[in-house]
This record gives structure tokens, C-alpha cells and sequence, in this order.
């Protein structure tokens, strides 16, 4: 990934694969249930310091350091994050402005934030975790099975 790519995902907005987080000063909370939510999908990318009007208003530079740190100890910590997750952010200046991009990947198995299973759905992360046939469908698309819903 490189500077030209980041400002295309910017450009074309938010999708099902792509999550802009403000993080200016803070790393935004519910970036886990995004990384949870992608891992359960096909993957994608989050790109903290750009708002939802895709502005880049920048993580601040004295921020950097701290919120990679809390992020990347969080997604290790199999209490928050399960099973843990091994990703690396990198930091790209854009526009003079620092952001930072985390690519996730598809997971194998399925992925829970907190003790909670989130899936995504176009622009949003969903808490899946009391639909029982929803959480069904994600582990058998997990485990590469397909299934028949009997409705009655």
C-alpha cells in the first residue's frame, strides 16, 4: 500500500471492506468491533484519521505512537480480542497530515470482540451475536460448509 492508494480508498468512500476512524487524539473504541466485524467478512481496511465525509483530519503526531500501541495490544489480548490478531499499521503522511492504515485479513476461524460476534454489513459493523441463524451461517461459511435453513 502507498500513499496514491490511500487517498483512492479515501476518494471512493466507504464500503463494505473500508472504515474510516476520526482517532484525531484517541484510538475510537469501536475500531475492535470493526477489525472483529472484517475478520468475520472478506477482510478490509481501516484508516484511522480520516472522518466519515472522507476529510483527513490526521491522528495527531504526538498521538501516533500511542494509539498503534494500544491498538496492536488489544488485538493480542485474547480477553478483547479472540482468537488474537497479528496486524501491522503503518503510518503514511498525506496532505501533511498523519494516517494510519490497518489492513485485516479473512479470518479462518470465526472472530469475537469482548465475547461478542460481529459480521459487516455495507458501510456498518453488525453485532451478530444473539441471531442464532446468522452466527450459524458465519460458522459454516468459516468451516467452508454451506447449509439449508428449513422454514416451516
Amino acid at each position: 500500500m502507498d500513499s496514491k492508494e490511500i487517498k483512492q480508498l479515501i476518494q471512493n468512500g466507504e464500503k463494505i471492506d473500508v472504515e474510516f476512524k476520526e482517532s484525531k487524539n484517541a484510538l475510537t473504541k469501536d475500531v475492535f468491533d470493526t477489525v472483529c466485524s472484517f475478520n468475520n467478512r472478506n477482510g478490509g481496511h481501516i484508516l484511522l484519521g480520516v472522518n466519515d465525509k472522507r476529510e483527513i483530519v490526521g491522528v495527531s503526531k504526538d498521538k501516533v505512537d500511542k494509539v498503534i500501541k494500544e491498538f496492536t495490544t488489544a488485538i493480542n489480548n485474547p480477553q478483547k480480542m479472540y482468537p488474537p490478531l497479528y496486524l501491522l499499521p503503518e503510518v503514511f503522511d498525506i496532505d501533511e497530515k498523519k494516517v494510519i492504515y490497518i489492513r485485516v485479513p479473512e479470518g479462518y476461524q470465526v472472530c469475537r470482540h469482548n465475547g461478542r460476534i460481529w459480521d459487516r454489513s455495507y458501510e456498518g459493523d453488525i453485532n451478530i451475536t444473539d441471531h442464532s441463524e446468522l452466527v450459524y451461517k458465519l460458522y459454516a461459511r468459516k468451516q467452508g460448509s454451506y447449509f439449508v435453513i428449513w422454514k416451516r
